[in-house]
Formats: structure tokens, sequence, C-alpha cells
């Protein structure tokens, strides 16, 4: 594809910057395009763009396409919807970039308000009945299944205190709010932590609260050093340190040993509590359902040693 010449690029920020409200033409190879300006108010231009192939003049039984927002007050352009980006040698921020950025904002300047610390909340209590309710839900299974996550992956690094996330999520755009953010970022940022800080009391106590579930489940993980968990861990450590993707393991199940083939990527997953027979390669696993049922799996403390070559990768 051919390239726009800097000549365009310089006429074209030139006519932007101008008060001038007809058409801006220029050619790519054999294609001719035109782009027109829409005032949509003292500060905000829409740009229109219309391709054709039989001379520079403005086609008018031909469809014209939208292609982004130019803002007099910054000199820049947003929402590159057509061929915008190869006239100018900076970058077209798109909607999704800047509510990203918003979210991002947010988030920060609530966290920094509430310092990880509930006593600058406004409440010390949930309100609503069913904010209680999810609580006690949240408080069993997803609170420990959460906690063991962190302990497998190491999310967390400072042995279980799990600090206040802000959970802010900005509305999709309207076309009046977009244009709002453009103008003032810093000042519609400063309304939306205002209004989250007003109205999320309730939901940011909900979460110092889960998180003490968490970092409960999270203890008490710690505390049982014997917990199928850490074998869990230990496997996929192991496994993760090599590049194997076929992988020999010998297990006890019933007092029976048994060693057998496998497929590796398996092994390097959060097993939750058995790992299932179906990587096994064909052969073996006929065998190990002839001694252990068809309905059977092996479990993270079933295993004694994993070997690749003639390496051990795991052993207890």
């Amino acid at each position: 594809m051919k390239e726009v010449s800097n000549e365009v690029k310089h006429a074209f920020a030139g006519w932007l910057v101008s008060t001038y409200s007809g058409s801006f033409d220029y050619t790519i190879g054999k294609d001719y395009y035109t782009i027109i300006r829409v005032c949509k108010n003292e500060t905000f231009d829409y740009l229109y763009t219309q391709r054709h192939h039989n001379g520079l003049g403005l086609k008018r039984r031909s469809d014209l396409d939208y292609a982004g927002i130019y803002c007099n007050q910054d000199g820049l352009l947003y929402d590159d919807q057509y061929r915008l980006q190869e006239l100018i040698d900076g970058t077209i921020q798109s909607p999704e970039d800047l509510r990203s950025q918003l979210k991002e904002d947010v988030c920060q300047a609530v966290e920094a308000q509430i310092n990880d610390d509930r006593r600058n909340l406004q409440i010390s209590e949930l309100a609503s009945d069913q904010k209680r309710k999810d609580l006690a839900y949240y408080q069993e299974r997803p609170a420990m299944d959460e906690a063991r996550n962190a302990y497998l992956f190491d999310t967390y690094h400072n042995e279980g205190h799990f600090s206040f996330r802000c959970d802010y999520d900005p509305d999709c755009w309207t076309e009046d709010s977009l244009l709002a953010y453009i103008l003032n970022p810093a000042q519609y940022t400063v309304a939306e932590v205002d209004a989250y800080m007003g109205s999320h009391q309730e939901d940011m106590l909900f979460h110092f609260l889960y998180m003490d579930a968490v970092s409960a489940a999270y203890a008490d993980i710690l505390n049982t050093p014997l917990a199928p968990v850490h074998k869990v861990k230990r496997i996929m450590a192991a496994m993760n340190d090599s590049s194997a993707k076929t992988v020999t393991v010998t297990i006890r199940k019933g007092g029976i040993e048994f060693t057998f083939k496998t497929e590796a990527h398996r092994l390097r997953r959060d097993c939750t509590c058995t790992y299932s027979t179906w990587d096994i390669l064909a052969a073996d696993r006929r065998e190990f359902e002839r001694l252990f049922g068809r309905a059977a799996s092996y479990r993270p403390e079933d295993i004694l040693r994993i070997t690749y070559a003639r390496s051990v990768l795991y052993q207890i």
C-alpha cells in the first residue's frame, strides 16, 4: 500500500487548524479521497470521507463515511474510523482507549482516598439484606477458590494481605459524555470519582469483608502443609520448568503402583481435585481402566514420581 506523502500530511494538518470549512482532497495511487468537516459545536468537528476514482470533486450521489472527531481545543484527532491515521504522524485515541484511561484514573483516585483502610468509608456495616446474603455466599466457595488461585499462581506476595481494589467500570460512552471527557479529562474524572464514592460505599465495604474471607482462606492454606494444594503447586512448578510434551507418571492408588505416559499440559494446570485420564496414552489408559475402573481418575497425592527422558521432574 502506498503511503501518504509528507506534503499531504502537512496540508492536512493546516486544513484542520484552519477555519476553512471546505473539503480536503488528496490521492493515494489511483484512489482519490475527499474529507469534509461538519461542525458539532464550537469545539468539535466531525469528519467524513469519500473515496472515488473520477476526479477530485465531491461526488454528490455517493455516501460519506464517518471518519473521526477533531477537537480544535487541543488540536487532536479522536475515534479514527477511516484512514485518518495515515494522514498524521501522531496517535489517534479511540473511545475504547479513552474509556480504559478513565477507568484506570478513577480506580487509582478511589483507591488513594480509601488508602486500604475501611475506616475511610462512611459506613461500617452492610445495610441491605441482599448484600448480607451475597457476602455469606462469597465467604464460602468463591473466597476459597480465590485464595487457592492466589497461592498457586503467586498472585499475592505479602503473605495473604489482599489490598482494596476499586471495581469502578465506566458506562459506555454517549455522544455527550465522550465529548465532555475529551474536552476536560481531569474534570470528568473528578466528577466520576465523587459519584462513585457517593454511591458505592456498601460495595466497597463488601469488598473489604469479602477479602477478609479470602485472607482467612489463604492463611488456612499456609497453615495446612499437608493439604493437597501444596502438592498441586509443586507439580505445576516442576512441569512449568520443563518443556516436555509427554511425561511418565508413576502413581500408587489403592495399594497398586502403576506407571503410564500422559500429555504434560494437564499437569501444568490446577487439577482442583483429580486429574482426568483423558490425556493418558491410549494403551496405558486401557490398562489404567482395567486396574482402577472405567470412571477412575488420579489425585495429586497419588503421584509418586514424574519423569521425562532420564530426568526426574517431581518425586515425593
